[in-house]
């Protein structure tokens, strides 16, 4: 009796704390979303827990996008100036099937305005990883008289004459400080968000996520009005 009994106690085992942990797994995800909408409220933003359509296809331009499947957007707020407009949200997609599946989670801050007259690139920490890729080949712009920023960032774009432009002394200098961080560009928009996995902000730290967001916004709008002449 007891080897018909003991699958069956160990199989009911597997699912309570397989249910648990979906539960718990909810249970957290709710207490984010009503943390995150208490936040929205007191910063004046518009809140919504699910993606809009628009938001969706807006967001396809930049290739963190199109990577994996199961892609998510949750948690979205947002607001529009005179200047600009700013979204923050909670991403997450999956690479990988089986025991190697990865689900990463990331929150993604989008600057979209018509002054951000910015080259295609992205620009995201660079690993071991990158640094065999480019011994093979793979696209890296490093800069020779700023050994830090190009230590520390893997940088590409679909013109490298025009990248290698924009990134005059001054803007290499300021994303030198923001070791960690990832930025995509598009026409007329940005989006700023870090790539460790499952690194997702606290609902405490949005509000410093979005200034580090619009002081990279500031660095490009500044780019953008210092001559070609300064340019590399």
């Amino acid at each position: 009796m007891e080897r018909i009994f003991l699958p069956i106690v160990i199989g009911g085992g597997v699912i309570v704390l397989v249910g648990f942990l979906i539960w718990l797994f909810l249970h957290l995800e709710k207490k984010r979303t009503a943390a995150l909408q208490a936040i929205a409220e007191e910063l004046g933003l518009h809140f919504s827990a699910t993606q809009s359509e628009d938001l969706s296809a807006r967001m396809q331009k930049f290739p963190l996008f199109n990577k994996g499947r199961g892609r998510k957007i949750r948690n979205v707020m947002s607001t529009e100036t005179d200047l600009a407009r700013l979204t923050i949200f909670d991403y997450q997609y999956t690479t990988g099937g089986g025991e190697h599946s990865q689900t990463h989670r990331q929150t993604v801050v989008a600057m979209e305005s018509e002054a951000l007259e910015l080259p295609n690139f992205s620009l995201r920490p660079e690993s071991i990883f990158h640094k065999l890729g480019a011994a093979i080949g793979m696209q890296d712009i490093d800069f020779v008289e700023h050994p830090e920023f190009s230590d520390n960032f893997v940088l590409a774009g679909d013109d490298q004459q025009l990248v290698r432009q924009c990134f005059d002394n001054e803007l290499l200098n300021e994303f030198a400080k923001r070791k960690g961080v990832s930025v995509e560009t598009a026409p007329g928009s940005f989006i700023y968000f870090r790539s460790s996995l499952s690194r997702r902000c606290k609902p405490e730290q949005i509000r410093e996520y979005m200034s580090q967001a619009y002081e990279v916004y500031s660095a490009f709008i500044d780019r953008l009005t210092r001559p070609i002449s300064n340019l590399n």
